[in-house]
């Protein structure tokens, strides 16, 4: 009777044990995403000028990348951005946040912020500082570090706020301080010079990577030589001699 008792009252707090699991119920969450090597993070400044496109623009759209945390759903759901303290660009006039469908089944996608080349953004460089904001799909979601795995492309960041420079002058783009060794300092001739002659207005890593900054310092200091014997010294704005390391 005694030993009945003890697997009566077992029993009894196995199955309370069991009732008292209970499946998560609450929003799932969504917050920037990036690749902890791109060096793109809460600290970090991504920046766009109108002045580097390869055609005049009155309106671009600079895609940003987020990522959901929590379950995956088989219906379309809503993101949408706010501004956060510290931004200096106005919405309506130097930028757009609209709301975004995401996929269904999508745990990663491309937020679209549209950026307007105002008159102001003639003379003026305009910050952008973004959060999610919360909607009927989505709240803040889980921040920090994930570790390289098989399945990713190395440790990963999921971060609350992302800044943004746009502007419509050569500015120093916030990435080139990872280019400094391999294309020298920046000028807005070099910059114009680079285009002219790769054909391409983005020199992030994001976007040239690694072979792009091996082989595009080589191609650049050919086509500088190959001017420079047809028309002697290359100079920028200030009347200094451009070159690449």
């Amino acid at each position: 009777m005694k030993y009945l008792s003890y697997i009566m009252v077992a029993a009894c707090l196995f199955s309370c044990k069991k009732e008292a699991v209970e499946t998560y119920q609450g929003k799932d969450g969504v917050s920037f995403f990036a690749y902890t090597y791109e060096q793109l993070n809460t600290t970090a400044v991504r920046s766009y000028s109108f002045a580097f496109q390869a055609t005049e623009k009155q309106r671009d759209t600079l895609f940003i990348p987020m990522r959901i945390t929590g379950k995956l759903s088989d219906k379309p759901r809503t993101v949408l951005l706010k501004t956060a303290q510290g931004t200096t660009a106005t919405a309506g006039v130097d930028f757009e946040l609209k709301e975004f469908t995401v996929p269904a089944g999508a745990s990663k996608f491309n937020y679209p912020l549209i950026l307007l080349n105002s008159a102001g953004m003639a003379k003026n460089v305009y910050r952008i500082v973004l959060e999610p904001a919360e909607t009927k799909d989505f709240i803040l979601g889980t921040l920090g570090q994930t570790p390289e795995t098989v399945t990713n492309q190395g440790t990963e960041e999921n971060f609350r706020y992302l800044k943004i420079d746009v502007s419509g002058m050569y500015v120093r783009p916030a990435y080139w301080d990872l280019l400094d060794a391999d294309f020298g300092e920046f000028s807005a001739e070099k910059y114009k010079f680079m285009v002219k002659i790769l054909g391409i207005t983005d020199f992030s890593f994001e976007n040239i990577g690694s072979d792009g900054l091996l082989n595009y310092p080589v191609t650049l200091r050919n086509a500088l030589a190959a001017y420079e014997a047809a028309n002697g010294p290359l100079l920028d704005e200030n009347g200094q001699e451009i070159s690449f390391p």
